[in-house]
């Protein structure tokens, strides 16, 4: 892969995946050394562990581990719930250096294990000596797990998948615990008490403010030099949290991707939309960049200002879903009913 560029070895690997087929609480867990998984909670485990993750695969180990390499994504959330990572490996910085959103609060002093799609360094996770490995799955594929890199990196320790697409965020969350509490965690600490009070807070607003406008259509969609892709919800945890709470989302008709309906610029009024969410990845078209096409500066919605951000790849945890749902609901509240025609 390497005589792909970044930006075109990720669209690549998502193509590829689509057609196969998440603040602060380690203060409350107190007692967790760097690089390892903390010990609080009932008590350090000194018996067996295993865990049965997505695939159906169960992994038995004599002893919790607490030496765990993990995909930044799974990373970031885990850290929400009170479990450090050894070393990460996928997307860690964006291109002007600061931290890449998927990261979340995971100490940018962590080890790193590779950053792109297809970049993972055997010889740094030996270092490393893993005991356990976790990262998440869309359809088949693990993620930044190269799949021809699988099984030596299985040689090194055992992998564990959580399962994301058509998943909704609360039960993605709820996966994340599971594993978490079986590394240690304790899921009952006053941290993690408020963060989840606070989303569900959140949640009930955004359930208000849906109710309160209805008709509203919103559509979620990726900007490419190509055309637009416009995201189905049912394959992506946020969005299908977002319906369960009464969100009006468009859902396209069309496109052989689980994922996407891709539509050329000529076609980009496929689907009417009140308000539109644009991906906020540093890989896809900026709004500036949006609005070089005609095409889409004549959408109602970008007419009528009404446009957001989706904040693609935010980590399954209470604490940073918590404010992408609040904003949305803000969104929704200022929003009109009448741009579409």
């Amino acid at each position: 892969m390497s005589t792909f560029s970044p930006l075109s070895r990720r669209r690549r690997f998502l193509g590829l995946v689509s057609g196969a087929v998440a603040l602060g609480l380690l203060a409350a867990c107190g007692t967790s050394a760097p690089g390892s998984a903390p010990t609080s909670g009932s008590s350090a485990q000194s018996g067996p562990w295993e865990f049965t993750d997505d695939r159906g695969k169960k992994v038995s180990l004599p002893q919790r581990p607490t030496r765990v390499v993990m995909q930044v994504n799974a990373a970031a959330t885990l850290v929400d719930l009170g479990i450090k990572p050894t070393a990460v490996f996928g997307p860690q910085r964006l291109e002007d250096g600061k931290p890449d959103p998927q990261a979340g609060d995971v100490d940018p002093a962590t080890p790193s294990i590779g950053s792109e799609f297809g970049e993972f360094n055997l010889e740094k996770l030996t270092e490393q000596r893993p005991e356990l490995i976790v990262t998440i799955m869309y359809g088949e594929s693990l993620w930044y797990v190269p799949e021809e890199s699988q099984a030596a990196i299985e040689e090194k320790a055992p992998i564990v998948a959580i399962k994301l697409d058509g998943v909704p965020a609360a039960e993605a969350i709820g996966k994340f615990a599971k594993l978490a509490e079986s590394l240690g965690a304790d899921l009952d600490s006053a941290a993690l008490t408020q963060a989840k009070k606070d989303f569900d807070d959140a949640g009930a607003a955004l359930k208000a403010a849906a109710a309160a406008k209805p008709g509203l259509k919103v559509q979620v969609v990726q900007g490419t030099q190509d055309g637009l892709l416009v995201a189905k919800p049912d394959f992506f945890s946020d969005l299908k949290h977002f319906a369960a709470q009464g969100v009006d989302l468009v859902v396209p008709t069309a496109g052989e991707q689980p994922s996407w309906d891709e539509l050329s610029w000529e076609r980009v009024s496929t689907y009417p939309a009140d308000l539109v969410l644009t991906d906020a990845r540093e890989f896809t078209l900026s709004r500036d960049e949006l609005a070089k096409q005609p095409t889409w500066a004549q959408l109602p919605a970008v007419r009528a200002g009404q446009v957001g951000l989706w904040h693609a790849e935010t980590p399954m945890s209470y604490q940073k879903l918590t404010p992408v749902i609040r904003e949305l609901a803000e969104q929704i509240e200022k929003a009109r009913t009448d741009v579409v025609s």
